[in-house]
C-alpha cells in the first residue's frame, strides 16, 4: 500500500526503495560468488545465524552457493523474517521450519498477472 511507504519516502527520499532493492541485489550477487549462482542457506541455519556447511539440491539452474543470508538483510528486516518464520509460518504449517528447507536470497522483483 502506497500510504504505508509515504513516511519512509519523506525520511529517505522518493527513490529510497529502489536503492534498497539495488543494494540487496548487489549483496546477493557478491554472496553468490559474482557468477549468477544464487546464495542459499538452510532455513534452520538462517534462523540460527549459522552458515550452512552443506545445502540440499536446488532447482535453480545456474547453481547455488552456501552463504550467510542472515547477514544480507538489515537487522530489523532479518528479525521480522525470523519472527514470521518461527511464530507464524511454522505455527500455521507445522514442519515449515525444517533442516531441508532451502532459502534462496534475495527475491526483490515481483510480477503481477
Amino acid at each position: 500500500n502506497d500510504s504505508i511507504l509515504e513516511g519512509y519516502r519523506e525520511t529517505h527520499g522518493p527513490l529510497a526503495g529502489l536503492e534498497f532493492q539495488r543494494e540487496m541485489e548487489r549483496r546477493a550477487f557478491a554472496f553468490g560468488g559474482r557468477d549468477l549462482s544464487a546464495p542459499v542457506q538452510r532455513l534452520t541455519d538462517f534462523v540460527s545465524k549459522k552458515v550452512s556447511k552443506s545445502v540440499p539440491e536446488s532447482s535453480y539452474r545456474l547453481g547455488v552457493k552456501s552463504a550467510p543470508l542472515h547477514d544480507i538483510y538489515p537487522k530489523p528486516l532479518y528479525n521480522a523474517l525470523v519472527d514470521a518464520i518461527t511464530t507464524k509460518f511454522d505455527a500455521q504449517m507445522p514442519g515449515f521450519l525444517r533442516e531441508d528447507a532451502l532459502l534462496h536470497g534475495v527475491e526483490t522483483r515481483t510480477s503481477s498477472p
